[in-house]
């Protein structure tokens, strides 16, 4: 490691553990809104990209955590429900991208937070505050001016593909924050459901006469490489690193930076220009989310000044 890396990660150690998932978090957040763009520019169909991108990303998570892919008949239930959910939403999010626009897909994947709040509510005993409320309340008001006008419901199966993709992000971020969810655990669970995807979309793929759509050509080599190894692989690791430190609905809501920022991928890219309801709603996004996390960390430093106000007046 060189010593400019060393010192960046230092810094980073130094850092409270709740800043250190926020920032995690947010990495994976920016690796992922590339996969809109990667996935309408490799030319397989879902079956293919779902293939190989969860070839490369397995390996990926299995190298840089150390994870030796779990034998599946000794996983225990959590890991098979986090590995199913994981695969689920994998699988369902590329055939919506395919299937219908990248907007749809993303808008509707991320209704993720209405079930997270739900989820962590009843399974979690997480606490939900009114500035939870309404940082999801902003937060929907702002996706739907991002895609004011684009949302055509004529797509029923993208579109529904989308929303299951959605339920199923919404029980893996759930489980990830289960108490007997172990640091272990994430990325075996997530190399076991990438192996899963693998085995599953083989044999789909195998089962058809025409091999074109799941045989990548020079272009699509590239485009899968990054898709699996860092819009999935690498992005994981960080968002299995920060789940640990932040709450399952804190992860959700600053996941929704991953719609605002997709469009930026494209404008460089693609040269195609947001629009003004775009740019309003990205807006309304961020500031809601920047305004959560503001507060809760606010919330934080008074609860940890009360504790520590509380032990020195014990001990006078």
């Amino acid at each position: 490691m060189s010593a400019g890396g060393a010192a960046l990660r230092a810094r980073f150690g130094a850092l409270p553990d709740h800043r250190q998932g926020l920032l995690a978090v947010v990495a994976a957040a920016v690796l992922w809104s590339t996969g809109g763009l990667f996935i309408k520019w490799v030319s397989l169909d879902a079956f293919g990209v779902t293939m190989w991108r969860s070839l490369l990303a397995g390996t990926t998570m299995a190298l840089l955590t150390r994870t030796r892919p779990p034998l599946p008949w000794r996983a225990d239930w959590l890991t098979w429900s986090l590995a199913v959910s994981y695969a689920l939403m994998l699988v369902l999010f590329v055939s919506a991208t395919k299937l219908t626009t990248a907007a749809n897909a993303i808008f509707l994947q991320y209704t993720a937070p209405l079930y997270v709040l739900a989820f962590s509510t009843f399974f979690l005993r997480e606490v939900v505050t009114r500035v939870d409320l309404a940082c999801v309340a902003v937060s929907f008001g702002g996706m739907a001016l991002f895609f004011l006008g684009r949302l055509d419901a004529s797509d029923v199966g993208g579109n529904a593909c989308a929303l299951g993709s959605g339920l199923a992000f919404a029980v893996f971020l759930t489980l990830l924050r289960s108490p007997r969810c172990g640091p272990k655990t994430r990325p075996r669970a997530m190399v076991l459901g990438n192996g899963l995807l693998v085995a599953a979309m083989l044999a789909v793929n195998l089962g058809r006469a025409d091999p074109a759509p799941f045989t990548p050509g020079a272009a699509d080599v590239a485009g899968l490489l990054f898709l699996g190894v860092l819009q999935i692989g690498l992005a994981y690791v960080f968002f299995g690193y920060g789940i640990a430190r932040v709450q399952a609905l804190e992860a959700s809501l600053i996941g929704m930076l991953e719609p605002v920022l997709n469009p930026v991928w494209v404008f460089f890219f693609l040269g195609e220009t947001p629009g003004w309801w775009a740019v309003a709603g990205g807006a309304v996004i961020v500031g809601a989310v920047t305004a959560r996390t503001a507060l809760a960390e606010r919330e934080r430093g008074r609860a940890a000044a009360a504790a520590a106000f509380g032990i020195l007046g014990s001990e006078t």
